[in-house]
């Protein structure tokens, strides 16, 4: 078949016309797998203004298959690459200068792109033989290069939309963090974690005592969601009889979570100086008039400040400093947005424009935060990353205010302190230490 690269020859031409660039898509053992559980069976690629796309078999059953090295060699040829799934392809193959479509179309259009590799013969096949794990070595590869050209057909046009502001630091920093992150799954109690979380499958992301998650940033905010197979791993329910289906690989499980840190990263921006002791607590004295505080009021104060942080200033206290600078920010932004067409995250230059729909001063502060949140938290994320790169503690989980850490003693009570002084910033954002067996923290 003319589409099946498994010759030198047809190799070197692919490569040769790598100089235009092309797009790329990954054909792994199945589809339904989580894919630290896959292998890879063959490559799609299409080099810009060909025809058609072409197959490059790497282990399928019809197939004279072509060494993983030399694929690498072909993809590096390309000057440029489009990929549906950048962190999916790294799985695979480590080419850093990948375009994620995917994500290029979120960060234009603040929406998910939809995409479907379904055709009759896939869908028999998957069907049938759903707990195959290495289904796609099956299913013929001309329905399997099909699959891809009907993919391709349906993205191939958002690949000439314009690299939007800030796209680099998700596609190049934040994708590979989440990546590494993945590598590492959570410890489980395999029977308690299937009773209670009932996935849907769980071959798809668990392997012996290990559950694997996913984190997508294809989100408007660019905010991570985290689930995969059923299960969502950014919203685990706090009864213990769900966090009991969770142990560590190491030693335990240590979390360290931010103190107030939305309302700490809105001071960073307002420029008003929060202590590093609790900054609820801290303004709650404002607002009471009173250096003790109650618990009642402590929780009041809590209340107060997140309302304000998503727009709503409280009357009673809306001639504090703090409230005229976060009303300040809010107006400020509010005219940016109207005026100029967007507003910037300062730490990953993304900006937020016009083609987000009913949107009002409120809404915009929100979606600011959340924002400004990822971004250092992804900065945070790859020094943490680094720091542990010759460390048995992992990081285990991810969940915006809070990183949860597998912890081996062997790394010493210093590994911990570094990861403090890392998160904390100069004890700009002060964290609280959690250690446990489960993830009853």
């Amino acid at each position: 078949m003319f589409y099946i690269l498994e010759t030198d020859t047809q190799l070197d031409r692919i490569k040769s016309l790598g100089r235009l660039g092309g797009y790329v898509d990954i054909i792994s053992s199945n589809n339904n797998y989580h894919p630290k559980l896959t292998s890879t069976v063959a490559i799609y690629i299409r080099p810009i203004n060909s025809k058609h796309g072409f197959i490059l078999p790497v282990n399928h059953d019809e197939c004279l298959n072509i060494d993983k090295e030399r694929v690498y060699e072909i993809l590096n040829s390309f000057t440029t690459l489009y990929t549906l799934d950048k962190k999916n392809l790294l799985y695979h193959f480590n080419i850093q200068h990948a375009t994620d479509i995917s994500l290029l179309y979120s960060m234009t259009f603040y929406d998910r792109l939809d995409y479907s590799r379904e055709n009759n013969t896939l869908n028999y096949f998957y069907n049938k033989f759903s707990d195959r794990s290495k289904i796609n070595q099956i299913i013929p590869i001309s329905k399997l290069y099909e699959s891809c050209e009907k993919v391709y057909d349906s993205v191939k046009s958002y690949m000439d939309i314009e690299i939007p502001s800030g796209f680099s630091f998700y596609n190049n920093i934040a994708t590979n963090v989440f990546f590494l992150i993945e590598q590492t799954g959570l410890g489980i109690e395999l029977e308690n974690f299937i009773k209670n979380f009932t996935p849907r499958n769980p071959s798809y992301n668990i392997s012996k005592d290990t559950v694997f998650t996913s984190y997508n940033l294809y989100n408007a905010t660019s905010r991570p969601t985290n689930a995969f197979n059923s299960v969502n791993f950014a919203a685990i329910p706090k009864g213990e009889e769900y966090r009991n289906c969770f142990k560590p690989t190491n030693d335990f499980f240590v979390e360290l979570d931010f103190d107030g840190y939305h309302l700490r990263l809105l001071c960073d921006e307002i420029d008003f100086d929060i202590p590093s002791s609790s900054a609820h607590k801290y303004l709650a004295k404002m607002y009471f008039d009173k250096e003790d505080i109650t618990e009642e009021e402590y929780n009041s104060a809590k209340q107060i400040n997140f309302q304000a942080i998503y727009g709503k200033i409280p009357e009673e206290h809306k001639n504090l400093l703090i409230f005229q600078k976060i009303q300040e920010y809010i107006d400020n932004m509010w005219e940016s947005f109207s005026k100029l067409g967007f507003v910037e995250n300062t730490l990953s230059n993304k900006h937020f424009t016009k083609e987000l729909k009913e949107m009002h001063p409120a809404k915009l502060m929100n979606y600011m935060m959340q924002s400004l949140e990822t971004a250092r938290n992804i900065l945070i994320l790859k020094e943490v990353l680094s720091y542990l790169r010759d460390k048995e503690t992992k990081i285990a989980l991810y969940t915006y205010d809070a990183i949860l850490f597998d912890f081996s003693t062997k790394d010493g009570k210093e590994t911990l302190k570094g990861l403090e002084k890392i998160m904390e910033t100069n004890k700009k954002y002060p964290i609280k230490f959690k250690y446990s067996k489960s993830l009853n923290l």
